[in-house]
Formats: structure tokens, C-alpha cells, sequence
């Protein structure tokens, strides 16, 4: 007896609905690329008991004939796959899965006009039946609503959240969208009621983007961040990052774009992160948003039934533009923070007064070289502070409790960590050393034998002399095991064994020579830590000022080697605010 059988049709639609609608703001993220692909400049949400009773979609979109509005509803059906070119896809939808998928597990109806023919039409699928289509009164666009999610498979509903989480997860879907496409208007009603509306742009460039950008993030995140600008043969990379102190303790504000399609993906996030080595803790992520615009035949989005990660064909130069394009934006910012921090501090600072005591000693600063240009305060000579006043970060008055400097600028004080400040400025004279080959190396006497597998054998003997030029030299010692003759020498203590096998694996994975120079921060870092000016040190005002003048031409000193704000600015207009002057 034969015991393979076809399945049913709407047993197969039940199926895939398990893998592409999880939860009511799948099946709204299917509804709006679909809006977006016909060409809508307005979008309307409905959205009831979190999506389980009610998600409706009204576009202003192209619509559809009658004929396509009953092929819609077909399994594997679309208009936006031209001679199974699966290669060119410049359409966010284009399985045909989801609509068919959607009415096997709700109530879905469908009214939309066609602009050709004038006229318009309905169809829809109820108690899994197929309606014959019927004439519609809508006169513009395509509205589609979903009842009842998860009727027909209610096992499903218990693993669903609470209606307000389930309105959280809608919310971020058209948040997503609404970033990459700021020529459409997006309104978003939550049991009949409005919750926000976002106005389109006319044009289509970064500065509708940037304004998109501050309806949905705020203005706090446009004024505490930079905007990235960055190109390669076949890519473009533009957004906007915040600065290392605007900092977050999940990832849920990292929003990342392929070819405007929403993603997180995990080489994507892990570039980011990497972007970020060095000015951030671990444990902490920086808050993004970044578009990458790369050629369709470059990048594979059939990977997941989401179509939420990616694939690309050179990873290691994706990875490469992101962490390249991020660090030269934060270092063109130069010497800012996030606004917030300040914000943060006037919140909690209250109108009694403190005497600050300057300090002065005899102690030198033995671990700063004071530039010979350096002009010192010299609080007796009016001309000279008027002078100092004019630079950034001011002229320094006063320190206090041995740990933070008080500087005088133009438009207000301004308050440094000094330990932070100059862990900063130490750390990237160490990475300039390595980075303009001047860092000291260690010749070994005896050199170290590696043992590797067959496959990483290959890739680091490959690698050699790009390995070479991060200050590893390696030697073939047999068919599975390389010398290693020279290192560097802040390497002193590390496990070679480890760090070489760590080192093939992310060639593999992304192909770059750069992943040393990421493992060689966190030894950077530490050394920096530690031999930098500690909290509790008194310093003279001409170190103080020696100390600002370093950060000044120092890339990312806003920020310690831990992503903390190594200064915070209060303007005129601040400390008046706290004395209620204005």
C-alpha cells in the first residue's frame, strides 16, 4: 500500500503560514511590503486586540485587475519574479507565499482599484473557501484585512503575548519600513485610535531620511549622533550612528537595511559591533541606523522565510565598508557626546552650591607629552586665559576631589575625568603605533609551534603576509603546523595556539586581515587602563591644560576605552537654566 501522499492545498498553505506568519506583526510586514511594492505614498494601519481580531492595510497604491486580484490568493504567485530571475530582485515581497498562507489561517478580504480599467474589486477567503469576486466600492489603492489570526490553528494563540507586547512588535515593523522609505506617509491606529502619523518627504535623499529619522527616533538621537557616508566599487553605506556614549543595554536600536529591506542579520550586527571595539563595553550596544546599497547579484535574501538575513557573496568587504564607514563618522565628529548625558545631569543637579578648591602641587604629568605649541593657563595673565578660553575644550581652572577638571570655554564649562580622558589618548597613541608599523615586536628565540587543522592550515599559510604585516610572522613548519617566529610585542602573554585558530576561523567566515587588529584592542585597552593618569591625582594647571590640548587631537577622546563620556558640556544657557535666570 502506498503511504506518500500528496498533502492538501490549504494543509500546505497551513504549513508555510508556520514559517513565514509567527505572529500578527508577520502577517502586517507581508501587508506593507506589499503596499510598498505597488507604489503607495500613504499607508493606513488598523490594528485590534494587538492583531488577533483585526490588521487592516489601505494604501493608495497602483491596485490590481481582476484577474490578478484572484491569482494573489494563489500559492507561489507574484508579479515580482521576471523569468525566474532569482538573482535581480529589487522587490521586498516576491514568494507569493503569504498572502494564500494568511487566508488559511484568518479571514482575509481584499478591495482594490484598478487604475487602467477605472474600476474595483473584492475577494476573499473565508471558513477556507475561495469567494468568487464581486464588485468593490473603494476608489483608490488596495485595502486589505486580515480577521480573526490564528482561527483555524488556535494552539498558536497561546504562544502570542499580551496585546499591548503584540502592538510593540507591530509597531517596530512599520517603524523599520518607514525608515528606508521616507516618501511614504504612515498612519498607525491602535483600537480605533490613532497612535501616531508620520508625514511623507517629496524627495528621496538623506535629508528626508534624516527627517524621517527624527520623527521616529527623536531629536535627542539626531543631536547625539553622526552621519555616515562611506563608498566601494558597487556598494554605498549612509545613515547614522550614535556617538559611543549614546549607548543602550540590548541591541533592540540597531536598525540595519539591505537594499531598504529590513534585516538582522548576524554578520551585519557583528560588523557593527566591531566598528564600535574599543569605545563601547562589551556589554553594551550602540544605537544605529544604517542603509547598505549594494548590487542585487552581490547579496542572496531567499536564505530565510523571513527574509530577514542575507547572504552576501564577499562578506569580508561588507563587514570591511561598515566598520570602516562608522569609525571615520565617529572620528569626523570629533569632540562630542551625547546629548543626553548632559540632559541626564541637569535633571539631577539641584541649585545648591559646592566650593571647589583648585589644587596645585609639584608633581609633574610623566605620561602626557606636552606639545612645545602648548600655550599654559596662567591664571594671572588676563590676555593669555582669554586666548585659552577660544580652544574646544577651554582653559582649565580648577580640579576637584583629585579626579575631574573644570574647564572655562566661550560658551560655558565644561567637566573632564581626567583618568578617562587620558586612558583615551594613551590607548590610541597605541594603536597608531601598530597601525603606522611602529610598534616594537618580539623576535622569539625559540619559536612557537601551532598545531591546525588541514583546512586552517591553508587559510592561515595564505595569509601569511598579510598576517606579516600585523606584526605575525609565520613560517610552514609541516603539512599541519606553522612557526611562528616575531610577534608583537604587547603580545606578551597570549595564547597562540588560540589566537591563530581564532584568527583562521574569522578569515573563513569573513575574509579580512583586519580581525588581529580588532583582538589586539582589548590588550590595548588594558594597558592603556593602567598607565594612564589615575582618579586621585593632583595635577598643575598647565597639565591640566597639556591634558586637553592631547584630547583635542585625539580621534574619539570623547568617549573612555569603556564608553563612557570622558567630559560633559554645560553651555551659558544650561547654567542659567539651573540658577532660574531664564
Amino acid at each position: 500500500m502506498n503511504i506518500i501522499k500528496k498533502l492538501p492545498e490549504n494543509l500546505i498553505n497551513q504549513i508555510a503560514a508556520g514559517e513565514v506568519i509567527e505572529r500578527p506583526s508577520s502577517a502586517l510586514k507581508e501587508l506593507l511590503e506589499n503596499s510598498i511594492d505597488a507604489g503607495a505614498t500613504e499607508i493606513e494601519i488598523f490594528i485590534t486586540d494587538g492583531g488577533k481580531s483585526l490588521i487592516e492595510v489601505v494604501d493608495n497604491g497602483k491596485g490590481m485587475t481582476a484577474n490578478d486580484l484572484k491569482m494573489c490568493l494563489q500559492r507561489h504567485a507574484t508579479s515580482k519574479i521576471t523569468d525566474g530571475d532569482l538573482v535581480n530582485i529589487n522587490s521586498l515581497g516576491f514568494r507569493g507565499e503569504a498572502l494564500p498562507s494568511i487566508g488559511s489561517i484568518a479571514e482575509i478580504t481584499i478591495d482594490s482599484h484598478d487604475i487602467a480599467e477605472n474600476e474595483s474589486w473584492n475577494i476573499s477567503i473565508i471558513n477556507n473557501t475561495l469567494q468568487d469576486i464581486v464588485p468593490s466600492t473603494i476608489r483608490e489603492g488596495t485595502k486589505v484585512t486580515i480577521r480573526d489570526l490564528f482561527s483555524k490553528v488556535p494552539a498558536r494563540l497561546k504562544f502570542l503575548k499580551t496585546n499591548g507586547t503584540e502592538v510593540r512588535y507591530c509597531r517596530e515593523i512599520v517603524k523599520h519600513l518607514a525608515m528606508s522609505h521616507p516618501n511614504i506617509a504612515f498612519s498607525f491606529n491602535i483600537d480605533a485610535k490613532r497612535n501616531f502619523y508620520w508625514n511623507k518627504s517629496e524627495e528621496i535623499d538623506f535629508l528626508s531620511t534624516k527627517n524621517r529619522l527624527k520623527q521616529i527616533m527623536g531629536e535627542d538621537f539626531l543631536n547625539s549622533s553622526v552621519s555616515v557616508e562611506e563608498e566601494r566599487p558597487g556598494m554605498i553605506l549612509v545613515g547614522m550612528v550614535g556617538m559611543p556614549t549614546l549607548n543602550r543595554n540590548t541591541g533592540r536600536e540597531q536598525y540595519l537595511f539591505v537594499n531598504n529591506r529590513p534585516v538582522k542579520d548576524r554578520s551585519l550586527i557583528g560588523a557593527l559591533r566591531g566598528a564600535y571595539k574599543g569605545l563601547i563595553e562589551n556589554n553594551r550596544f550602540p544605537v544605529a541606523v544604517l542603509f547598505l546599497d549594494i548590487l542585487p547579484s552581490e547579496v542572496d535574501i531567499n536564505v530565510h522565510p523571513a527574509k530577514s538575513e542575507v547572504r552576501f557573496k564577499e562578506a569580508g568587504r561588507v563587514r570591511s565598508l561598515i566598520i570602516n564607514g562608522v569609525r571615520n563618522a565617529l572620528e569626523r565628529a570629533g569632540l562630542n557626546t551625547a546629548s543626553e548625558i548632559s540632559n541626564a545631569l541637569l535633571d539631577k543637579m539641584n541649585v545648591n552650591s559646592h566650593s571647589i578648591d583648585s589644587l596645585d602641587n609639584n608633581y609633574n604629568l610623566n605620561n602626557i607629552q606636552i606639545s612645545p605649541s602648548s600655550r599654559l593657563l596662567n591664571n594671572k595673565e588676563n590676555d593669555t586665559f582669554e586666548k585659552e578660553i577660544t580652544y574646544p575644550l577651554g582653559a582649565a581652572i580648577a580640579q576637584t576631589h583629585g579626579t575631574y577638571i573644570i574647564s572655562e570655554t566661550e560658551n560655558g564649562i565644561i567637566l573632564i575625568d581626567q583618568h578617562a580622558a587620558h586612558e583615551r589618548i594613551v590607548l590610541e597613541k597605541i594603536r597608531a603605533g601598530f597601525l603606522n608599523k611602529n610598534m616594537q615586536k618580539q623576535i622569539l628565540l625559540i619559536p612557537e609551534i601551532v598545531e591546525l587543522s588541514e583546512e586552517h592550515f591553508e587559510i592561515i599559510i595564505s595569509n601569511t603576509e598579510k598576517l606579516s604585516k600585523l606584526g605575525l610572522l609565520i613560517e610552514e613548519f609541516d603539512k599541519k603546523a606553522i612557526l611562528i617566529r616575531e610577534h608583537p610585542a604587547i603580545l606578551d602573554k597570549v595564547n597562540f595556539s588560540v589566537l591563530i585558530n581564532d584568527i583562521a576561523e574569522e578569515i573563513i567566515h569573513f575574509g579580512s586581515e583586519f580581525i588581529l587588529s580588532e583582538r589586539l584592542d582589548n590588550i590595548c585597552g588594558n594597558m592603556a587602563c593602567h598607565s594612564s593618569i589615575r582618579a586621585g591625582r593632583s595635577l598643575l594647571n598647565s597639565e591640566m591644560n597639556a591634558l586637553l590640548r592631547e584630547m583635542e587631537n585625539t580621534p574619539n577622546s570623547s568617549q573612555c576605552n569603556h564608553g563612557r563620556p570622558t567630559f560633559i558640556k554645560l553651555g551659558i544657557k544650561d547654567i542659567e537654566k539651573l540658577f532660574g535666570r531664564t
